[in-house]
């Protein structure tokens, strides 16, 4: 099997590890993410963690300032708007692909599951084998993760999360799809909102 260079494993577990603190909130918006120190907490060369972080500006998961280093994206009401309606289409998409995995999630009960904006792509994802769309999915869940309090704010998330549940499992693609197209739509009306009780809730955590 091919294992690839030491720099190349490097590259993916930093690409890995960065993806997953930025998806988990763990730098404010707008803060500067320094090479230098997430290669010495990863314990590699800035080499790899430099190319992990192109990576992530690539896909918007970063903003890469000429000069200036990588930071991390504030999440604005056009941003919001236009993630919802990428999200929308994708998941319009992922209906459309052929299913090849039976709905399955984890047995702990449509009253504790919990599904949002970024998680439904995911799932979704899941049960197709379509690599592109599986990416796109997975990279709208990191970037609309950190808008999942201010979205709980403002909807009912257990009461949609059972709803998409019960759809799934009775696997109606049509009324999946006329769900998730609701489920967007009210989304990216109240992007403002949305944005607005983010930033709130960001200013909050870091006072």
């Amino acid at each position: 099997m091919f294992m690839g260079t030491s720099e190349d494993r490097a590259y993916l577990q930093a690409y890995k590890a960065i993806r997953q603190a930025l998806r988990e909130r763990y730098w404010p918006e707008g803060q500067h993410v320094s090479v230098a120190r997430c290669a010495e907490a990863c314990k590699y060369s800035p080499t790899p963690v430099r190319e992990a972080m192109a990576r992530l500006a690539g896909e918007g998961l970063l903003d890469e300032r000429r000069g200036l280093g990588y930071f991390v994206p504030r999440l604005g009401p056009v941003e919001l708007s236009e993630l919802y309606t990428v999200a929308q289409g994708t998941a319009a998409s992922l209906l459309n692909e052929p299913v090849v995995l039976s709905a399955n999630i984890a047995g702990n009960g449509a009253d504790e599951t919990r599904f949002d904006s970024g998680t439904i792509l995911v799932t979704l994802a899941g049960q197709t084998a379509n690599s592109l769309l599986c990416l796109i999915a997975a990279n709208l869940d990191a970037r609309l993760a950190p808008v999942q309090p201010a979205e709980a704010t403002l909807f009912d998330l257990m009461a949609e999360s059972a709803e998409f549940l019960a759809l799934l499992g009775a696997g109606d693609r049509r009324i999946l799809h006329r769900f998730t197209n609701a489920y967007y739509s009210r989304r990216r009306k109240a992007a403002l909102e949305i944005a607005r009780r983010h930033d709130s809730l960001a200013r909050s955590a870091t006072q």
